[in-house]
């Protein structure tokens, strides 16, 4: 459950490390670090962790004293601070998450989930949970998902119906082109001339309609990446977030409750069984959370990256594939004009 170790840290120019140190006589026997400041030696160090009990301090012993006393010992000392720590030893990827965690995530899952007046009829806080942009676009990406998912189903239709036009102009091109063949006589000059122009229009219109069918079928792939691929990776990307967020919530909220049975014991001047031992489970709860806000801040990390990106792509890619579109129809319907005009 622990093994022994002695760090040297230089102080800063306030003579402190930058942790918080719990425990300690009269209600507990072993003094433990608390909390580690951000910008400090001891976070720059980073081989503290939170939890550990501190044995030693330049090779003194501290036990039996008190936090106060261990606080001034530190301060107090010139030149680099020598602590001798038992490490707090936990397998954190193997344990698996308590009941009570579990039903933590759930209430704040649950929480998370229901409107403001809902939340304040049930006396519950949704402060923490109602600010989160990121979780607020989850709604967003599955009405993205639905625009692109009908975007791809009016695409496939237009598609399919420019290639039937295609076949259709292609095989009136092909009776008019029979027509100036077998019905027409060699007198008939002018008007096997007129079928045959009529066949021609027919046929060019049919290519066109024909490539522009086929653009229309790589929008649609190029759709189906982004609806089927892109955005389902970011939802699942933002559930892992909100799974990793719930649970740090969750540690929060049981250290809390922790931090709270003390201070009632303390008022009433009696002491907490598992602060008489050690309080491992509290130090426990601290290591926890630590690790959860972690693997939480990766995430969000992770999934910010993620969503910058979909932005970017809907923004510039998609946006111009359907301008493209767009100019290849009017081309099309152009090219058009301009061939029938010839022989009207």
């Amino acid at each position: 459950m622990f093994s022994r170790n002695v760090i040297e840290i230089e102080k800063d120019n306030k003579g402190r490390i930058g942790i918080a140190i719990g425990g300690g006589a009269p209600i507990c026997p072993c003094l433990y670090i608390v909390q580690i400041f951000e910008n400090t030696p001891a976070k720059k160090n980073g081989l503290i962790g939170l939890g550990d009990e501190i044995v030693s301090i330049n090779g003194g012993s501290v036990r039996g004293f008190e936090k106060s006393e261990v606080a001034s010992l530190i301060k107090e000392t010139q030149g680099p601070i020598k602590i001798s720590l038992n490490r707090l030893q936990f397998d954190s990827e193997s344990a698996s998450l308590t009941i009570d965690i579990l039903l933590k995530k759930f209430k704040h899952r649950f929480v998370a989930s229901i409107d403001d007046d809902t939340a304040d009829a049930l006396g519950l806080s949704r402060a923490i949970l109602c600010n989160d942009v990121l979780a607020k676009l989850k709604e967003q990406l599955e009405a993205n998902q639905k625009f692109y998912r009908n975007l791809i189903k009016k695409s496939e239709e237009m598609a399919k119906y420019y290639h039937i036009i295609s076949d259709t102009q292609n095989c009136i091109g092909s009776v008019f082109s029979e027509l100036s063949i077998k019905e027409v006589t060699g007198e008939e000059v002018n008007l096997k001339k007129d079928f045959t122009g009529l066949s021609d229009i027919h046929k060019h219109l049919s290519t066109g309609h024909h490539l522009f069918s086929n653009k229309l079928e790589s929008l649609v792939k190029a759709l189906k990446c982004h609806a089927e691929a892109a955005i389902p990776d970011v939802h699942q990307t933002l559930t892992k977030y909100l799974d990793a967020k719930y649970e740090y919530l969750a540690y929060c909220l049981r250290v809390k409750e922790l931090e709270d049975e003390e201070a009632e014991y303390g008022m009433i001047q009696e002491h907490l069984p598992r602060m008489q031992t050690g309080n491992y489970e509290y130090r426990a709860m601290l290591r926890h959370r630590e690790q959860s806000r972690e693997n939480f801040l990766e995430k969000r990390k992770t999934v910010a990256v993620k969503i910058e990106l979909l932005d970017e792509r809907h923004v510039r890619e998609l946006a111009l594939q359907l301008k493209n579109l767009i100019n290849e129809m009017k081309d099309m319907h152009v090219k058009s004009r301009d061939e029938i005009s010839k022989i009207l």
